[in-house]
């Protein structure tokens, strides 16, 4: 069968690579810690169990809006408001399954070749893999620079570039678990504003 030449640029995800292998180590009786995935140690709080039982019981089954149900986008609005007193209209929240097809979506609607994407490294190597796929460069960021494993906002700021179109930031990160301070937010921020190409920043 033959493929598109752009699934060439596809990497994966080694973390489900490195899970299967311990799988089968795990099948053959060796002890096995699993630290690849990150999975947590604890089971879904019992409260979210019943609340999705009670769900399904309730009827709701099928599709629902494709930006996600009207009630659980209000209630992110309502934590918006409770964390950051900001007003937030739900018709801007959209509910996703998870990060990945989040970044996945965003660096789709930016990429194409001739187009720069700012992003972190190490992070986890899907983000790359999609910017090399829709033909976008990929710029990386290095936060082991610092032994936080935090991202220098003027080193940012020297990678952009006119070609630039978006810059991925996660924070706190994941997977390296670090947390930037407000203060260097608030420096990436005003030098983005100042940056030339910031038009062309999403």
């Amino acid at each position: 069968m033959k493929l598109a030449k752009s699934l060439d640029r596809l990497g994966t995800e080694t973390a489900f690579s490195v899970l299967a292998e311990a799988k089968k180590l795990e099948a053959k009786g060796k002890p096995m810690i699993h630290l690849g995935l990150g999975q947590p140690d604890f089971k879904t709080p019992k409260h979210i169990v019943e609340a999705a039982k009670k769900a399904l019981d309730d009827g709701h089954h099928g599709y629902v809006l494709s930006n996600g149900i009207l009630e659980c986008r209000q209630a992110v609005t309502r934590k918006i408001k409770k964390l950051y007193n900001q007003d937030i209209d739900p018709e801007r929240i959209i509910i996703m399954p998870g990060g990945k097809p989040t970044m996945s979506y965003a660096i789709q609607c930016f990429g194409e070749p001739g187009v720069e994407i700012v992003h972190p490294t190490p992070a986890f190597p899907i983000y790359e893999s999609m910017i090399n796929f829709t033909g976008a460069k990929p710029v990386p960021y290095d936060l082991t620079e610092d032994k936080d494993l935090k991202f220098n906002p003027e080193k940012i700021l020297s990678l952009i570039t006119e070609k630039t179109k978006l810059l991925i930031l996660i924070n706190p990160n994941n997977p390296t678990g670090s947390f930037v301070d407000k203060s260097d937010i608030d420096v990436l921020a005003d030098g983005l504003k100042k940056t030339s190409s910031c038009d062309n920043l999403k």
